[in-house]
């Protein structure tokens, strides 16, 4: 899994999964980076890899720069965010929803 949408927050809620067709079209990685923000979406740590080689740093700051997900002002800024942001994640990321 590359990344998913997650809202609203229902109980037995199927998610919306990003796959790589997806994350091959600019709009939708913008759409992914608006969801981010409001941290209704989420990208793994294969996601990352596979946007990082798909766009580059350059072109993921320029996705950013119109999503506003990441205050950077700077692409060095921007990729120290990414990096910091991807030892976080887990390596295997299985969302499952149980809202009690």
């Amino acid at each position: 899994m590359l990344a998913f949408y997650l809202y609203p927050f229902i109980n037995n809620q199927k998610i919306q999964e990003y796959t790589k067709k997806d994350l091959m079209n600019v709009a939708k990685v913008e759409e992914l980076f608006d969801y981010c923000q409001i941290l209704e979406a989420y990208i793994t740590k294969s996601g990352w890899d596979f946007l990082i080689q798909q766009y580059g740093w350059e072109g993921l700051y320029q996705i950013n720069q119109k999503s506003d997900w990441i205050y950077a002002e700077t692409i060095t800024e921007f990729q120290s965010y990414v990096q910091e942001e991807m030892k976080r994640i887990p390596v295997q990321t299985n969302p499952k929803l149980e809202i009690k």
